[in-house]
């Protein structure tokens, strides 16, 4: 083939890689809350239990077991999304955490919050009310050590109590990055925080057939290692999570069934 040739096809290539790259460089979604989130339709109701352990120097320690239940309910006349979660510990000292947050179904807007951490016989219950400005404390709520509490938002945030949950409900695909404001209850600052799918892999089911997953990735705004979920593909579930701890420490989240 003569020069010409070979230039031309590598203009043809160069134009046909174009919309890749401007995809590739294309700004990330920007969800606000109180958007309609694309796959929440997706969202079934139901209970999972997951497995938290940790692994170092070769040695895989379960740390704790978490129920996560979604729910739709009628509460005081209203339609609500409920996500209810249970965490036994497995430490040397028994703990129970237990978690009921209510939002608005469809965007995933939050209500409120409450937060009960038992360790051996010290009980703290912990409740919040989530508004567009700030979020405070729960009214109506019996011992509610944050009755007193308030945060004001820079604008309105998501409970990142339910991130497992909620993920699943964006359009993941490849290359897909969404910024989302989320807000941890009574710990941390309000911020956004920035998502990618960076990948897919397939897994190893519990039935031997693989599942192919979505690999979706956040550093939390440390610059360090991400942490890493797999959703799968189909039913944007999710699967596991790893993560790093600054001791090199690897932290792991598994779905049990």
């Amino acid at each position: 083939m003569d020069g010409a040739g070979i230039s031309r096809r590598a203009v043809l290539a160069t134009a046909a890689m174009a919309p890749v790259a401007a995809m590739a460089r294309a700004a990330p979604a920007k969800l606000s809350v109180g958007d309609r989130l694309a796959r929440f339709d997706l969202l079934r109701p139901g209970a999972h239990s997951y497995l938290r352990s940790t692994e170092k120097d070769g040695a895989h320690v379960a740390r704790d077991i978490w129920q996560r239940e979604v729910r739709f309910e009628t509460v005081g006349g209203v339609a609500k999304l409920r996500v209810v979660q249970r965490w036994d510990g497995t430490g040397p000292k028994p703990s129970l955490v237990t978690r009921d947050s209510l939002f608005e179904p469809g965007t995933w807007r939050p209500s409120s919050h409450l937060r009960v951490t038992i360790v051996e016989d010290k009980k703290t219950v912990e409740g919040f009310l989530f508004a567009a400005d700030k979020i405070t404390g729960l009214p109506g709520v019996a011992d509610n050590s944050r009755a007193e509490f308030s945060t004001a938002f820079p604008e309105p945030m998501f409970n990142f109590e339910t991130d497992m949950e909620m993920l699943g409900t964006l359009p993941l695909a490849a290359g897909y990055q969404v910024s989302i404001p989320f807000y941890h209850p009574g710990g941390g600052a309000p911020a956004r925080y920035l998502w990618t799918v960076s990948g897919d892999e397939k897994l190893a089911g519990p039935d031997g057939r693989p599942i192919d997953c979505w690999i979706v990735e956040c550093d939390y705004n440390s610059g360090k290692d991400p942490s890493r979920f797999w959703y799968a593909k189909r039913t944007q579930q999710f699967i596991k999570l790893e993560a790093r701890g600054p001791d090199g420490m690897l932290v792991r989240k598994t779905l049990l069934f």
